[in-house]
């Protein structure tokens, strides 16, 4: 099988292609242990009658029966641990979703595709009407994005033990680093990151990481000629729409004097990344913005944010266990398309609750 990108047909990954082998053969485990089983058991039987025989029968050694029943009992180990390794790499898929009413779901059929290859799914999400919430340009979805941490928390909590289970996060961005900072359980988790524009997904675990950072700060600063305010900017460009941002103009809306910018290395090949290479991203990301916010002191940063959203839910992870209070003073930027214009968008309760005007008299 193959799939689409913008060079043409290239064979799917090789995770994705193993991934979907398990699941065609999630059957073909659960049939052998349901033979095995019984035949170990009648094997097991019959050897030991011959060990302890009733009445008068004699005791007798069968090494025939003793041979077979050290196979039997060999293909039933083998049988339990390709099962559980079956089900490890199709365990539960966790969609999460938090996305504008007005917006549209590009991953619709990648969801289907995973889905597919999964045991089980669990959809959890909300669609909120973001222009309905604002005020005075800011967005408050806290409530909901804490109902949606709290229902994913407890969803993992209650999955079966005896399998993996993935995450395949479709969220604005602001939501998906708050949800990402509230997540404790990642040792058996897969991310999967659909792709819009190649219609791929990348498949990868918490401790794929690539060996070299992605992540790049740009040196110096940029230092806005004509500040409006104090505030410190932070642009995380990681994808293409990020070459369409008015940093001046955005500079003087935000009141920001000077701005921190982020970018791929220059090895990332077309700006795409692997699995490893967003493992590693994100971990780059949290200690970025961890010594960002700590350099920052008392004044409030603004962060607009161009990032693959499992990059952007990993790195609220990675940046939970940085120590530091990363949310408070600290305005997460959405951009609303059709009207060309940014709103803060409040996804924890430490965040500012007013939109980051320049100063007065600007």
């Amino acid at each position: 099988m193959i799939a689409p990108t913008r060079s043409g047909l290239v064979p799917k990954p090789l995770r994705i292609r193993v991934v979907e082998a398990l699941a065609r053969q999630r059957g073909l485990a659960d049939l052998g242990v349901a033979v095995l089983v019984p035949a170990a058991a009648a094997m097991f039987a019959l050897v030991l009658e011959d060990a302890f025989p009733v009445g008068a029968n004699p005791q007798t050694f069968s090494g025939a029966r003793w041979a077979f029943l050290s196979v039997v009992l060999g293909l039933l180990a083998a049988a339990v641990f390709y099962r559980r390794w079956v089900y490890h790499g199709t365990g539960t898929l966790f969609s999460l979703s938090f996305l504008d009413e007005t917006m549209n779901d590009y991953h619709v059929q990648a969801q289907a595709d995973a889905e597919r290859r999964h045991m089980g799914v669990q959809l959890i999400g909300h669609r909120v009407d973001v222009l309905a919430r604002e005020h005075d340009g800011v967005v408050d979805v806290v409530l909901p994005r804490q109902d949606l941490s709290r229902t994913v928390e407890s969803a993992m909590n209650q999955d079966r033990e005896d399998t993996g289970y993935a995450v395949a996060p479709n969220l604005l961005w602001p939501a998906a680093l708050a949800v990402g900072a509230s997540l404790t359980r990642t040792d058996k988790m897969r991310f999967l990151d659909y792709d819009k524009e190649t219609k791929e997904t990348t498949v990868f675990r918490l401790r794929d990481k690539a060996p070299e950072r992605v992540a790049v700060r740009t040196e110096p600063d940029h230092l806005v000629a004509t500040p409006t305010g104090e505030r410190r900017g932070v642009l995380l460009a990681f994808t293409p729409a990020a070459t369409q941002l008015d940093i001046d103009r955005r500079c003087a809306e935000f009141g920001i004097s000077d701005l921190v910018l982020l970018g791929p290395h220059s090895q990332v090949q077309d700006g795409r990344l692997s699995g490893p290479e967003m493992g590693r991203l994100a971990d780059d990301l949290a200690g970025h913005l961890a010594d960002i916010k700590r350099t920052a002191g008392n004044r409030e940063l603004v962060v607009v944010a161009f990032l693959p959203k499992t990059v952007t839910l990993l790195t609220g992870w990675y940046l939970s266990r940085q120590q530091v209070r990363f949310f408070a003073g600290t305005h997460l930027m959405h951009y609303v398309q059709p009207e060309d214009r940014f709103v803060a968008l409040r996804v924890h309760p430490s965040q500012p609750t007013a939109f980051p005007v320049p100063r007065s008299g600007v």
